[in-house]
């Protein structure tokens, strides 16, 4: 899940390089659950971390925590007033599109984040995660560049700021490399949803060869991040001119996660298209 990638962050910086980090969450009550349910549980279950903790109200509170290399790690919530005036090395935002992307009129959350990493210069890093939550504004785009996500506020407007990575796997029956995207969903033609669900697989764009959801597990070991301008050819060899930024950005899409079910994915396809065919509803 992409919040363990948070607690491991946080792991590595009380344990082998210390750094003071902030986490942004979408609310002061999602702020305060997550500290309870996930870094006190941290704490707890992983002692070379929760040894660190420096003991007492003021060293170990819902919103900061105190370790004994000096680390300070605060979790908070998007507003001006938490968003300002504090210089932190490392910054967290999660479930970035279920938050305000103006705040008070000063700019969006990563924009403002982004500026209290300033002072560490190149060892200052902003780390931004969430799915997609937002429409696309404009609904004549047309894609420029075979990576380019469209066009809407949130994670997708960062992504393209970035050097604009996806996850490719390697055909199990042809060899050749593929994104493993939706609409490769192939199911059934029947008007039995769970049947459809049942026998949902993803076929190949080179070979058509099926793939199922038994092949994900080796296939995402044997995966690999490709920057836009950039192919993966037949001897695993990257070509061509990689998009440029100083944003590493990465778009995982549902096939391919690991806690994603196919036939979660399709069911709730299928069922929302029939609402909306019966409601009209978005």
């Amino acid at each position: 899940h992409n919040t363990d990638v948070i607690l491991n962050w946080l792991s590595h910086t009380v344990v082998c390089d210390p750094m003071d980090m902030i986490l942004y969450q979408t609310s002061q009550g999602t702020a305060r659950d997550f500290s309870k349910r996930r870094v006190d549980r941290l704490h707890r279950n992983t002692p070379a971390v929760g040894e660190r903790l420096m003991s007492g109200g003021d060293s170990d509170n819902v919103f900061d925590k105190h370790y004994r290399s000096g680390v300070m790690f605060t979790l908070s919530w998007p507003s001006i007033n938490e968003l300002s005036g504090r210089p932190v090395g490392r910054v967290a935002l999660t479930d970035y599109d279920r938050m305000p992307q103006n705040v008070d009129g000063e700019g969006s959350p990563f924009s403002l984040a982004r500026q209290r990493t300033k002072t560490y210069r190149s060892a200052g890093k902003t780390y931004v995660e969430s799915s997609p939550g937002f429409v696309v504004s404009d609904s004549k785009w047309l894609r420029r560049t075979p990576h380019e996500a469209p066009p809407c506020e949130g994670i997708l407007s960062l992504f393209n700021q970035g050097d604009r990575r996806r996850w490719y796997w390697k055909c199990p029956h042809c060899r050749h490399w593929f994104e493993p995207a939706f609409e490769l969903m192939r199911w059934p033609d029947s008007e039995d949803v769970m049947e459809c669900a049942e026998q949902a697989h993803l076929v190949c764009p080179h070979c058509l060869g099926a793939v199922t959801a038994d092949h994900r597990y080796e296939l995402n070991l044997k995966g690999r991040w490709v920057k836009d301008g950039q192919r993966l050819t037949f001897d695993d060899k990257l070509e061509g001119p990689a998009f440029r930024s100083d944003i590493a950005s990465f778009w995982l899409k549902g096939p391919a996660a690991a806690f994603a079910k196919w036939s979660d994915l399709v069911s709730r396809y299928l069922l929302a298209e029939q609402e909306f065919a019966r409601t009209g509803s978005q």
